[in-house]
């Protein structure tokens, strides 16, 4: 998976509610420094960060955590790892940044083959809940540990997830004009939407056993795609 240059007791409640207070306003791309000028190296390297980061804090927790532990299970240096990020935030950061942007990619690859209205809904949510299978971990790290960003990082990755929601206002807000069902409330039913397939990380313990992420994913499309009336 490509890393993107632009660089969550109560996890999901704080998630959601800083997104309220935050989601309107501007925010910048978020740079992270780096004393390397090899572009291939440093993306390299922030992906072994990330991958080591995931299982460090998912053990540990992001508190508990330390930069020479993830260092140790990246197979650096503590000296070298700030080659690439300033902060253990730098790498929470990035973790969430690679979330989102996957999010935002695989629903933009399915939508360009894909141009009957509810068929275009119904592909953008398969292409959500098949990326919530492939890094169920991931997801429930940045909905327990998104909260714990320092103010700016938060900003940023709550400013492109509210990007990645108006994408599917967009998406639904289409199919509906072209079907003719009322959409009262698109903003909120595209709320609905992006976030009822998070089920599959946070529920998964539930279901996992009895339906096949398959059946899981049909299931949650119908599910939606009826809600809104696209029959």
């Amino acid at each position: 998976m490509r890393l993107s240059s632009r660089g969550s007791s109560e996890p999901e409640d704080c998630l959601e509610s800083s997104i309220k207070i935050e989601e309107r306003k501007p925010v910048r791309g978020r740079r992270i420094k780096t004393a390397t000028k090899s572009i291939e190296l440093v993306r390299e390297r922030r992906d072994a960060l990330i991958n080591a980061a995931i299982g460090v804090f998912i053990e540990k927790g992001f508190h508990n955590a330390t930069v020479r532990d993830i260092g140790r299970a990246a197979d650096m240096t503590q000296g070298t790892i700030y080659n690439y990020v300033s902060s253990k935030d730098d790498i929470l950061y990035m973790v969430c940044d690679r979330i989102v942007t996957e999010y935002q990619e695989q629903t933009l690859k399915v939508l360009a083959t894909s141009h009957e209205p509810v068929e275009r809904v119904r592909s953008a949510v398969r292409a959500v809940c098949q990326v919530m299978y492939r890094h169920r971990k991931e997801i429930l790290l940045i909905y327990q540990d998104s909260h714990l960003l320092e103010p700016r990082s938060r900003r940023v990755i709550l400013a492109r997830v509210e990007e990645f929601i108006r994408m599917f206002e967009r998406i639904i807000t289409d199919a509906a004009r072209e079907l003719k069902v009322p959409l009262a409330k698109p903003h909120f039913s595209a709320n609905i939407l992006t976030f009822l397939p998070v089920i599959i990380a946070l529920r998964g313990w539930s279901f996992g056993k009895e339906l096949t992420p398959a059946e899981v994913e049909g299931e949650i499309t119908e599910f939606l795609t009826r809600g809104l009336g696209f029959h």
